[in-house]
């Protein structure tokens, strides 16, 4: 019936609309739960706790991007239902009401002596991420098969693993006719793949897409604005090519004298110009003297190579293809440098890395892999152990539980002393700050000052207070100079010592 109707309706939409809400919100609290009640210390924990929480972010996201939609009432079942609940699709409004309290009077005596209460936060599962052994649980990455490609194709240079790292965002020093070549845009494809991979997996919080996003159209913009001038050399690449062929072919003033080369050298010649390589002795000496003395626009298409031919009006259908590929090669060297920019810190600990191990022999190689597998195994068992509860913070004992706090009270830890000499540092507890004035922060703070560090500044924590005391002591030592009166002592015959004053009257009296 049309009542039934409009009542599944309404309890779908509403219902469903209603369980999003509260699947938001649970993540948001799991998700907050876990960052406020774990500090985490170790590498490992603190990204599998990223995870998690990066988890439960992107599940509120495609939770809200569902409500979104349901609220805009696209297909309009939203607006049929509000007014099925206020009768206005039924002549029997009183009739549909009474129906839908039949039913939740139903749905109660189903479910009788069941009661409400808050929904409990699960403990969030970390999702599966797993590194390679060169990556290090995410500390480094791991490049090797792609320097690999890199050395030996066409468009790389022979460069160790640590040169390669350092350079790997660079591409000004490949070619045009390599950036033209599938090759090359299949190794930016990969390592673009595997840059993003990495970020995903060591980076779970940073938002990636949005990041690409904005380079993306970044790079559009500069495209519009330079093109291929800049991005694939363009210009600047002709006035180099034609500088090479005049160089080449300027000490040569026909075709005999260039067959006098051989194949060979020819051949050399015509690839170092992007020109066709194939054909016999006359034919690649008649391509390579075709192109002295002009400049490369007027130089026959029909003589590149493939993927070499330079930008010319002449075809339009030929303009379009290369401009296409050679904005997609852009695209993606634009990415990968973009990529490597926000990989910055992984790529510098990964050259430190790289040179350490070059640095270490064999033995101490296989030492240091040994330690990385016993921490490994020692971070995995503090994640099986139960966490200690401290919600007031306190000092962890001898055992690495916290210490009681009738403990933590009886030697003052509650009591915060502040030394303005060591730049407003505290020291919690009598014993803390007592011991602070023999430490290397309060004998610099008071070498800076100029102030000597002796038993008359101990207990001074201020500033001025110790600058007074200073100044003080030098006007007290100042004024006790050589009183000869006082200090000058003098012996008679028998030995005894008396100061000079006491002497002489001794003696005017005659006692001595």
């Amino acid at each position: 019936s049309e009542g039934g109707r409009a009542r599944a309706m309404a309890v779908s939409w509403t219902e469903q609309t209603r369980a999003m809400h509260e699947e938001i919100e649970r993540l948001e609290r799991a998700a907050a739960e876990d960052l406020e009640g774990n500090e985490e210390k170790t590498h490992w924990k603190r990204l599998k706790q990223e995870h998690r929480v990066g988890w439960c972010l992107d599940r509120v996201v495609e939770r809200s991007e569902q409500l979104l939609e349901a609220y805009e009432d696209v297909d309009g079942i939203r607006k049929e239902e509000r007014r099925s609940m206020a009768g206005e699709t039924t002549q029997t409004p009183f009739i549909s009401f009474y129906g839908k309290l039949r039913d939740i009077r139903e749905t109660h005596k189903r479910i009788a002596g069941a009661f409400a209460h808050e929904a409990e936060v699960k403990p969030l599962q970390t999702p599966d991420v797993s590194f390679s052994g060169e990556e290090k649980n995410g500390r480094y990455l791991d490049l090797n098969e792609l320097h690999v490609r890199y050395v030996n194709a066409k468009f790389g240079k022979e460069i160790d693993y640590v040169t390669y790292l350092k350079n790997v965002g660079e591409f000004s020093h490949v070619e045009t006719t390599h950036k033209m070549d599938k090759s090359y845009r299949d190794y930016l494809e990969d390592l673009v793949r595997y840059l993003k991979s990495f970020h995903r997996r060591a980076k779970p919080l940073v938002h990636l897409d949005k990041l690409l996003e904005q380079q993306r159209e970044s790079f559009e913009k500069d495209w519009e604005n330079r093109g291929e001038e800049i991005w694939m050399g363009g210009s600047e690449e002709r006035k180099k090519v034609e500088a090479v062929a005049k160089a080449l072919l300027e000490p040569f003033g026909s075709c005999a004298e260039l067959q006098a080369l051989g194949t060979e050298q020819l051949k050399e010649m015509l690839s170092k110009l992007g020109l066709k390589c194939g054909g016999t002795l006359e034919q690649r000496a008649e391509r390579l003297f075709s192109v002295k003395d002009k400049d490369m626009n007027e130089w026959d298409p029909r003589i590149f190579a493939k993927n070499a031919r330079p930008l010319a009006s002449k075809n339009k259908e030929l303009l379009e293809r290369q401009k296409k590929l050679m904005h997609e090669t852009a695209r993606l060297e634009w990415t990968v440098a973009a990529l490597i920019n926000t990989l910055h810190d992984f790529v510098e600990s990964t050259c430190e890395n790289v040179e350490k191990k070059q640095a270490l022999t064999a033995e101490e190689l296989e030492e240091e892999l040994r330690d990385d597998e016993e921490n490994e195994d020692q971070e995995i068992e503090s994640d099986e152990e139960e966490r200690i509860y401290n919600p007031l913070k306190l000092p962890l004992g001898w055992d690495g539980k916290p210490i009681p706090f009738w403990l933590y009270k009886l030697h003052g830890l509650n009591q915060e002393f502040k030394c303005e000499i060591c730049g407003n540092q505290s020291y919690w507890g009598r014993r803390a700050y007592e011991q602070h004035f023999s430490e290397s922060r309060h004998l610099h703070g008071l070498q800076s000052l100029g102030i000597p560090n002796s038993k008359e500044f101990f207990e001074i924590t201020k500033i001025k207070e110790a600058q007074e005391l200073w100044e003080s002591l030098k006007r007290k030592k100042a004024s006790e100079g050589w009183k000869p009166e006082a200090e000058e002592e003098c012996e008679d015959e028998e030995g005894n010592v008396y100061s000079k004053k006491t002497y002489i009257d001794l003696k005017r009296q005659g006692l001595i």
